[in-house]
């Protein structure tokens, strides 16, 4: 009868702790490798304020093609260069702003889930191969964005964005401003995880 009670109450604590681990209403520092429509890339998620992080990252992914074009923006055309890999640069802040009503509603906090809105530099190098198209170059991009991260489980965490970029083409004195859009998938790295 003894045996039954201790196991019980092992395993309650066990079911307690994580409860307390998933529902984690701090933002935490997470260390992952992702992939998505912008490529691939290692980023670090540290927590500045209570609610805010910054993430820098770098990666690998889509070269982008801006370039001079009077139809579109009026200014600079835009397009994406998925066979034209380069690297990329970047550091994302964001602004966490729904994780009260999470709190409230019994949602998981884990790996910093919930909306946020924030501002992305970002920095993409001249594609690797022959380009073969003269806009593609060394840009800087920034742009404002609402989006939201979510949990899949303790390893796996996926984000979504879409706001407003502004680009700078660094090598020709062209500039756009185009829709930006970001969704991706990470994998969280275990033996770089904060407790």
């Amino acid at each position: 009868m003894n045996k039954n009670k201790l196991s019980l109450f092992v395993l309650l604590c066990f079911f307690l702790i994580q409860t307390s681990t998933l529902s984690s209403q701090s933002l935490q520092t997470i260390q992952k490798i992702g992939i998505g429509i912008n490529g691939l890339d290692v980023a670090v998620e540290i927590p500045i304020a209570e609610k805010i992080t910054i993430e820098p990252a770098v990666g690998f992914g889509p070269s982008y093609d801006f370039s001079e074009d009077d139809i579109l923006m009026g200014r600079a055309g835009f397009g994406w260069a998925l066979l034209e890999p380069s690297v990329h640069l970047s550091t994302n802040g964001k602004f966490y702003y729904n994780r009260n009503k999470r709190i409230r509603k019994g949602k998981s906090m884990l790996l910093n889930s919930g909306k946020f809105i924030g501002v992305k530099i970002k920095y993409v190098s001249k594609p690797l191969t022959n380009s073969l198209f003269h806009g593609k170059s060394n840009t800087f991009i920034t742009n404002i964005n609402w989006g939201g991260q979510r949990n899949l489980g303790r390893n796996w965490n996926y984000s979504y964005s879409l706001g407003l970029g502004y680009d700078m083409n660094l090598d020709h004195a062209y500039t756009t401003i185009y829709p930006a859009l970001d969704i991706k998938i990470a994998y969280l790295l275990p033996f770089l995880r904060s407790r």
